[in-house]
C-alpha cells in the first residue's frame, strides 16, 4: 500500500495510488458516481453510504454525518483543526495501519477532508468485501451456522488484544462474507495504541444491547446460546 496525500487550498485527499490514479474531489460525490450509473446499492439503515461500482473495482464511499444534538446544527460539518486530525483522515491512516498488520478490516482508498474556514466535510472510500452482509441482516438465516459466534468473538479479541478499541462495535459494523470470515467496519473515531490489549468490556456490551435489538422476536434462548458461544471464541 503506497500512500499519498495532495493538498489543495480548501480540500486535501489522502489515496492509495495502487488503487487510485489520481484524486478527484468528484470521486467523493454520490451524484457523480449516479450520473454513471455506478451506484449498486445502499448501506440499510445509515443514509450516508453507498456501493459504487468503479472502474478499479468496487469501493464503499461513506460520507461522515454528525449524530445526537449536533445533528440539528448541522448534519454534515465538523469543527476544522486541520487535515491530519480531520475525522476522515484520522480513519483512513488507522484503516491503513490495521490492513497492514493483518487486522480484518477493508482497504482503504481514499479520503477526502474538504474545509472553508472553520469547518470541515469529508468521505472515506473503502474496498468493498465481496458479497458481505451485516451480522445483523444474517441473524435470521446465518445466525445458526455452527462456529460462528465462536467466529465473530475470536475476530474481535484480535482487535482488542492489538490495542483497538471500536467507537461503535454494533451488529451492523460486523461484516460476513460468503465463506463467513468476519470483518470490522466504520472506525471512526476509534483509538489505537498498538501493544497495550483494551478492556474491551464496553465493547462487547454495546454490541450485546444491538443484537437484542436485532435478534428476531420470540427467539430469546437462541441469543443466549449465541452469545454463551461468542464468550467462548472472545475468551479463548
Amino acid at each position: 500500500m503506497k500512500q499519498v496525500i495532495h493538498r489543495e487550498k480548501s480540500w486535501a485527499i489522502a489515496y492509495d495510488e495502487r488503487l487510485l490514479d489520481a484524486p478527484r474531489l468528484e470521486y467523493f460525490s454520490v451524484d457523480y458516481w449516479r450520473s454513471r450509473n455506478a451506484v449498486a446499492g445502499e448501506a440499510v439503515g445509515r443514509g450516508s453510504a453507498w456501493f459504487i461500482d468503479t472502474a478499479s473495482g468496487p469501493i464503499v464511499l461513506r460520507e461522515y454525518r454528525r449524530g445526537g444534538w449536533a445533528a440539528h446544527f448541522s448534519r454534515r460539518g465538523y469543527v476544522f483543526t486541520g487535515v491530519a486530525r480531520s475525522r476522515p483522515m484520522k480513519e483512513y491512516q488507522l484503516l491503513a495501519e490495521l490492513h497492514a498488520r493483518g487486522l480484518s478490516v477493508p482497504r482503504p482508498v481514499a479520503a477526502l477532508c474538504q474545509h472553508r474556514g472553520v469547518i470541515s466535510t469529508g468521505a472515506i472510500m473503502t474496498v468493498r468485501i465481496a458479497s458481505a452482509k451485516t451480522l445483523a441482516d444474517s441473524l435470521t438465516h446465518d445466525g445458526h451456522i455452527a462456529g460462528l459466534w465462536a467466529s465473530v468473538g475470536r475476530c474481535i479479541r484480535q482487535f482488542h488484544d492489538a490495542g483497538v478499541w471500536h467507537a461503535d462495535l454494533n451488529a451492523r459494523n460486523i461484516l460476513l462474507d460468503e465463506e463467513f470470515r468476519v470483518f470490522l467496519i466504520d472506525f471512526d473515531r476509534a483509538r489505537f495504541n498498538p501493544g497495550k490489549p483494551v478492556n474491551g468490556t464496553g465493547n462487547l456490551n454495546r454490541l450485546k444491547r444491538s443484537l437484542l435489538k436485532h435478534w428476531p422476536a420470540g427467539e430469546m434462548s437462541a441469543m443466549s446460546l449465541a452469545w454463551t458461544e461468542f464468550r467462548k471464541g472472545y475468551d479463548e
